[in-house]
């Protein structure tokens, strides 16, 4: 894990300079295993991956390009409505609204997590 690790901090990091993009977020995942349902399937995944070390290896690696990295609260940003901000459970991977509006679940946390509050003490800066 710690060589894929490496490689998707990379991904991102050189993703975001080529797009010159300055600031990248992620989810603050303190306590990630003990709030996660899963299946016995990925179970083992879900032990051996760290996320610690994947957000510190993305820290580490924007720094050194000048992007700023920041965190936000993870909650509820695959279910909340970017249109009209109601809060509904994505049906699979589909998440669809009362409003109408439809997208992939992760696409919609994507879109919640650039517009979510920064989590102040977690913050660092290029």
């Amino acid at each position: 894990m710690l060589d894929q690790d490496h490689k998707v901090s990379r991904a991102i990091v050189d993703f975001a300079k080529e797009n010159k993009i300055s600031v990248i977020r992620l989810e603050q995942l303190a306590n990630i295993r003990q709030t996660t349902r899963t299946s016995r399937k990925n179970e083992k995944n879900l032990y051996t991956w760290s996320f610690y070390r994947l957000s510190q290896f993305i820290e580490y690696k924007a720094k050194l390009e000048g992007i700023k990295v920041e965190y936000v609260n993870p909650a509820y940003t695959s279910q909340t409505c970017p249109k009209c901000s109601e809060k509904n459970k994505a049906q699979d991977r589909k998440y669809k609204c009362k409003c109408g509006f439809e997208k992939h679940r992760d696409i919609i946390g994507a879109m919640n997590i650039r517009y979510a509050p920064v989590v102040d003490d977690k913050s660092q800066s290029a």
